[in-house]
């Protein structure tokens, strides 16, 4: 079986262990064979299964249980194993023959976890069904009448599924397999996701047989499929109970009104939703979800939107409609797009000082450094605040902090001003500009450059930065601190991917003389990221913080070049533990 899977053969490892009887004794302990499993990749649980009988009784049930991960070669395989099944026992009574037990019987309970790839790899590869099947039955493979037979005997046997993805191939008889996969598991599932294209009539089915066990629904739609005709299937509305176990739901282009139907059911039932995720959504999409949220979703907090290629605009109104919008009030907000945050939504925003903890406000169209400073001044529970992201976004929209707004010290006592999220914020990604840098005369190419921010008297600049340390020194339960943006690939219709950078020469040094030694009470800092920063990190500064910072595994943006390549290679020999990365 194991062979069939594509798996390789026993690592030499655990050979030698199996001669250790002691050893064995020792992991004859049911809890510590759980904790060593569920840590090992798969192919390490089959290496360990074939130590001993006994390590294969432990193993079976963690290689089977989740089918998501399989490679492609890995799913025309199992593809095969149960279209093989199918032709020996589907057809009897029996699940046994020539002495041989059918494999799904065996297999198929311990299984939890089905991935998307079955239908899509598996028991759509013509040749594969056709070679195991046999001539006489190719027919039936090419219109599908096949794949669901099959499809219903394999899920004949997976009593126990907890999570499966339905995304289907666009074939004639889509509907009648997604039908046969909602029928078979949908009442007993805890996550669920649709993908592909399917038909509205066919969602809105599949939705309908779901249960109070279900927890976590994901809808991926592709183009939606107007030009076929609605498969006829019936749907019992007497079943369309609040599904009361149901926390968090994610849909992407859903937006299209041919959905509207199968959508306007679901919203009914998502009473008990704690957590929305929306992506690649249209404008009008985001316009009606205010007044969705308002009506249906009483206990949602958490909202993401990512927009779709194309970028996402939301004007002052809409946004503040949308930050409005939740009753108990919002814990977290994840917004990236074009935000027009300014008045009305500003004001919005500041009604959820009190519940508010992650807040990620990438790409939004906004001037003025002094908001993002009365955030962190006014948000007590604030544990993640993010403005720089890794994927792609607009740098010309990139929102940055003046040095000395940021420092925020009083005027009077010339100390700083406390501010409330000092000990809850662990995630701080955010650009700090504005630092005179009389030291950086020539760009990222070599090229003189003009400083956009110049001393009003030696020694200022450095001055600003013991105070820019001071602030960062105070946030003592910081895990990552993103203070570097990454470059991006900016698409243009009909031209090259052209690459933007946002390299930055007003900022800190990150050097020990700069006051880099002010955050040696961030003990807790796993991630730092300087990309594209005009830093002065060397093998110095890079020794200073791999002592000071024992958690530290990652610092992103040392070049290779300079004494930014010693740094790199002294954690290479001496902390190889800590990831030097160059963008």
């Amino acid at each position: 079986m194991f062979d069939l899977l594509g798996l390789s053969a026993l690592l030499a490892w655990p050979r030698r262990l199996q001669h250790s009887q002691l050893l064995l004794k020792v992991f004859d302990l049911p809890e510590l064979n759980d904790i060593i499993l569920s840590h090992m990749s798969r192919s390490d649980q089959v290496r360990w299964a074939r130590v001993s009988k006994k390590w294969h009784h432990a193993a079976i049930p963690y290689i089977w249980n989740d089918l998501s991960g399989l490679s492609e070669p890995q799913i025309k395989r199992l593809a095969r194993i149960i279209a093989d099944d199918y032709r020996r026992f589907g057809c009897h009574s029996s699940n046994v023959m020539n002495g041989k037990q059918s494999s799904l019987v065996k297999y198929g309970p311990l299984i939890r976890n089905l991935g998307k790839n079955l239908w899509l790899t598996g028991f759509n590869d013509e040749f594969c069904m056709s070679e195991v099947l046999g001539q006489d039955e190719r027919e039936h493979v090419e219109n599908n009448l096949m794949v669901l037979k099959i499809t219903r005997h394999f899920l004949m046997y997976c009593s126990r599924l907890k999570a499966v993805t339905v995304a289907l191939p666009d074939v004639r008889f889509q509907g009648s397999i997604a039908k046969v996969i909602a029928d078979m598991t949908a009442q007993q599932l805890q996550h669920l996701s649709i993908a592909g294209r399917i038909h509205a009539q066919t969602l809105q089915y599949t939705l309908s047989r779901c249960s109070t066990t279900l927890e976590t629904l994901e809808i991926f739609l592709m183009l939606s499929m107007n030009g076929r005709r609605a498969p006829t299937i019936e749907i019992d509305e007497a079943r369309q109970g609040p599904l009361s176990s149901l926390k968090s739901l994610k849909l992407s282009s859903c937006e299209s009104p041919f959905y509207d139907d199968a959508l306007s059911p679901l919203w009914r039932r998502c009473e008990s939703v704690e957590e929305l995720h929306l992506r690649g959504c249209n404008i009008q999409f985001l316009q009606l979800m205010p007044n969705i949220i308002e009506t249906f979703l009483p206990n949602l907090n958490t909202i993401t939107i990512v927009p779709d290629s194309d970028g996402l605009k939301l004007e002052d109104q809409d946004l503040a409609r949308l930050l409005s919008a939740s009753r108990l009030g919002w814990k977290s907000i994840d917004i990236v797009g074009y935000m027009a945050f300014v008045n009305l939504s500003r004001k919005a925003l500041f009604r959820h000082t009190s519940t508010l903890e992650n807040f990620k406000m990438v790409n939004w169209h906004l001037w003025e450094g002094h908001i993002l400073r009365a955030i962190l001044l006014s948000f007590p529970r604030l544990q993640t605040f993010v403005t720089l992201d890794d994927g792609v976004i607009d740098f010309s929209k990139i929102i940055s902090i003046d040095a000395n707004t940021w420092i925020h010290q009083s005027p009077s006592t010339g100390s700083l001003t406390p501010w409330p999220c000092e000990y809850s914020l662990t995630d701080l990604r955010i650009k700090i500009s504005g630092i005179p840098r009389p030291d950086v005369t020539h760009d990222h190419h070599g090229g003189r450059r003009q400083p956009v921010v110049s001393e009003s008297y030696p020694g200022e600049g450095r001055e600003i930065q013991h105070r820019v340390y001071e602030r960062l020194s105070r946030f003592v339960n910081l895990e990552v601190l993103w203070l570097g943006s990454n470059s991006c690939y900016y698409e243009v219709p009909s031209q090259p991917l052209k690459k933007v950078v946002d390299h930055q020469y007003e900022c800190l040094e990150m050097s020990l003389e700069s006051g880099l030694d002010q955050l040696e009470g961030l003990k807790r800092l796993k991630i730092l990221n300087i990309n594209l920063m005009a830093t002065r990190v060397g093998q110095k500064e890079a020794q200073w913080m791999a002592g000071q910072w024992p958690r530290l595994h990652e610092i992103r943006g040392l070049e290779n070049r300079g004494d930014a390549r010693k740094a790199r290679q002294w954690l290479k020999g001496n902390r190889p533990h800590i990831a030097s990365k160059k963008e």
